[in-house]
């Protein structure tokens, strides 16, 4: 009851059944309860507009032609909030901004350490959207968040131990859920995992490194044995399936093998039940599934490798945003009667131009 007179929830009469006793409401979360989505990456900018519940009301990339400044990507989330708040309904309460990072944030500052493929370092990327947007901003590594959003609504729903990779223009970034538990690491910087070694002989990682684990499975390699520019994360599966050539097919077996190889290697670390994969390497377990399962039971530890289960993230394209907007609904889930809430109406005229 609470909730209802918050505005949080919506509670209606159940459909008429023939049962014995009186029927429970129906209570759903309000939809003009929002949080605005964000992820910045070297081809651009991801906006979102996601409720309560893991709904993805709007969603559009804004592609720039060279890497985003952290300025630059203030100024286009500033834009994209100007559009929305014309379009979104009068009634329409934001929660804030969750931005997912494809690099390493420090949880003690809110700010990012460093996004290497973005060549950004030490900056306060949630204080500058605060005060361009006066709205209150959560960072948090986009592979973290993506596994929060697949194991809340997604592929990962039931499993308590569940591992997530995922395949972006900025590299393999890996989120894990141990025994139910989000794993962090100290200060959030945990759970690097595209960084292990698996070449020390192999090619130098933005990160400064040799031989990482993304340096192989990597969509610019595809790109390249392509012989074509930017191929959208959202196309692969079609290049996958149009006869791509022999260089694409070989670069596919040579980054499923690699993929399998990290698999095995870390499930001897978390020893997860589910191992879930999206963007570039959610297309590359379409294109190369059985190899990639065969490998990662051959050079797994006992059951470790055995009792695994290799699945495609099951929310796609809108998973990054439903976790960073799960990020952004955090202080109103844990209090919802003090948490604030801003209208639309009021985005409108604060925005600063």
């Amino acid at each position: 009851a609470e909730l209802v007179d918050l505005g949080l929830v919506l509670e209606t009469e159940p459909a008429a059944e023939r049962r014995v006793g009186r029927p429970s409401p129906v209570v759903v979360p309000n939809p003009d309860v929002v949080a605005i989505a964000i992820n910045p990456d070297v081809t651009g900018l991801t906006a979102g507009v996601v409720g309560l519940g893991g709904d993805v009301r709007m969603r559009e990339t804004i592609l720039t032609p060279e890497i985003m400044t952290p300025e630059d990507a203030v100024l286009l989330t500033r834009d994209f909030v100007n559009r929305i708040a014309v379009e979104l309904p009068d009634a329409t309460r934001v929660a804030g901004i969750g931005v997912a990072v494809p690099g390493l944030v420090d949880e003690r500052t809110n700010s990012i350490a460093v996004a290497p493929y973005l060549g950004w370092r030490d900056e306060a990327f949630a204080s500058m959207l605060e005060e361009e947007l006066a709205l209150p901003t959560w960072l948090s590594n986009d592979s973290t968040l993506g596994v929060v959003a697949e194991s809340r609504y997604g592929a990962g729903v039931g499993c308590d131990n569940v591992m997530y990779l995922n395949g972006s223009t900025s590299g393999l970034g890996v989120g894990v859920v141990s025994e139910g538990r989000l794993m962090r690491g100290a200060h959030g910087f945990g759970i690097e995992l595209g960084h292990i070694l698996l070449d020390r002989d192999g090619d130098q990682c933005p990160c400064g490194r040799t031989g990482c684990l993304e340096t192989v499975v990597n969509v610019r390699r595809i790109w390249s044995a392509a012989g074509r520019g930017v191929i959208g994360l959202d196309d692969l599966d079609e290049l996958y399936l149009s006869g791509p050539g022999a260089a694409v097919e070989a670069e596919l077996d040579i980054q499923a093998d690699a993929l399998a190889a990290g698999i095995a290697s870390l499930a001897c670390v978390f020893g997860s039940e589910r191992v879930i994969l999206g963007g570039h390497v959610g297309s590359l377990l379409d294109a190369r599934g059985d190899r990639i399962r065969a490998e990662v039971q051959r050079q797994s530890f006992g059951p470790l490798g055995r009792d695994l289960t290799i699945v495609r993230n099951g929310l796609r394209e809108r998973m990054v945003h439903i976790g960073a907007a799960e990020l952004a609904f955090g202080t109103l889930l844990n209090d919802p009667a003090h948490a604030p809430l801003f209208r639309v109406a009021e985005l409108r005229v604060d925005v600063k131009r």
